[in-house]
C-alpha cells in the first residue's frame, strides 16, 4: 500500500464512501489525514467520485469501507479484512449494530404476507439494493422469509429509501441504525410520522478492507493508525465511532447464513 506509483500509472487511492453525507465529509477527511499523518505511505486522501461498490474491486483502491456481505460473499478473492469501527450508539455491540425496519402501517408485513398476488401488486418494499447486508439481507433475516411477498423497489441508498418510505412510495423500508442516526442529526423529524414494526439481526459494522497483496505488517499499523482517529472526540464523536477493531473475513462468514432458506 502506496502512495505514489510510477510517472503516468493509477496512484492508489482510499475510499471510505459507506456514509458519505455532506456534513460527515470534512470529518471523514480529518481521519483520513490523520491515518496518513502516522503512515505516510498510504494514500494522501479520500476518493469521493465514482460508485463505492467499483471501489471494492477496483486494483488501485487501496484502502475501501465495504458492506459486510459483499465482504463475504463475494470479495474474498480481491480483499483482506483490516476490521471496523466501533460504535458509539445507545443500541450497537461494539463493531456490531442492527437495522431499523421502518413503516407507516404496523400491519403491513402481515398484508404483505397474506396478500395473494393474482389480485395485483401487494405493499411496496424500499430497499437499497440486493447486496445490502444492513438493507436486505437484514429484512429477510428479520422477516424469516426467502423473499418479500410484494413489490420490492430498488433505490440504490438507505437515503432514498427513506425518502420513498416518507413520499408514500413504499410500505416499508429497512435502514441501518448508523445511517438513521446520521440522518436524525441533520433533521430530527426525518422518520416523524413512521412506526418501528421490527429490528434486524446484529450484523458487523462494514469492513475496512486492504487489497489481498497488502503485507500483514501494513494492515496491522493501518488497524492502529485508525483506531487512534476513530478515538480523537473530534473525529469519533460526529462519525458516531469510539474506536476500531481487528477483524478477519471469518468474522463476516457468519452473515452468509442470514438468509431464510427458500
Amino acid at each position: 500500500m502506496s502512495g505514489a506509483g510510477p510517472i503516468g500509472a493509477t496512484p492508489p487511492y482510499a475510499s471510505l464512501g459507506m456514509y458519505p453525507f455532506a456534513h460527515l465529509v470534512p470529518v471523514w477527511e480529518r481521519l483520513w489525514a490523520a491515518v496518513h499523518r502516522e503512515l505516510p505511505w498510504a494514500p494522501a486522501g479520500l476518493r469521493w467520485d465514482g460508485e463505492v461498490q467499483e471501489h471494492w474491486r477496483d486494483p488501485h483502491c487501496a484502502v475501501a469501507h465495504a458492506c459486510g456481505w459483499p465482504v463475504a460473499a463475494e470479495l474474498g478473492g480481491l480483499v483482506d479484512v483490516v476490521g471496523a469501527f466501533t460504535l458509539a450508539l445507545p443500541d450497537s455491540d461494539g463493531h456490531r449494530y442492527r437495522s431499523v425496519l421502518l413503516a407507516r402501517d404496523p400491519d403491513v408485513v402481515a398484508r404483505a404476507t397474506a396478500h395473494d398476488p393474482d389480485l395485483g401488486p401487494g405493499p411496496v418494499l424500499a430497499a437499497n439494493s440486493r447486496d445490502s447486508l444492513s438493507g436486505w439481507i437484514s429484512l429477510l433475516a428479520a422477516l424469516g422469509r426467502p423473499s418479500w411477498p410484494g413489490t420490492v423497489r430498488w433505490t440504490g441508498a438507505h437515503v432514498r429509501s427513506l425518502a420513498a418510505l416518507r413520499a408514500g412510495q413504499a410500505d416499508l423500508a429497512c435502514i441501518d441504525s448508523l445511517t438513521l442516526t446520521h440522518l436524525r442529526a441533520v433533521d430530527p423529524g426525518v422518520d416523524a410520522g413512521l412506526q418501528v414494526v421490527g429490528l434486524g439481526p446484529w450484523i458487523p459494522n462494514p469492513a475496512i478492507v486492504v487489497r489481498r497483496a497488502t503485507p500483514v505488517a501494513a494492515r496491522q499499523a493501518l488497524a492502529a493508525a485508525l483506531r487512534t482517529a476513530a478515538a480523537d472526540p473530534a473525529i469519533g464523536q460526529p462519525l458516531r465511532y469510539d474506536g476500531f477493531v481487528e477483524l478477519t473475513a471469518a468474522d463476516y462468514e457468519p452473515t452468509t447464513r442470514l438468509l431464510p432458506a427458500p
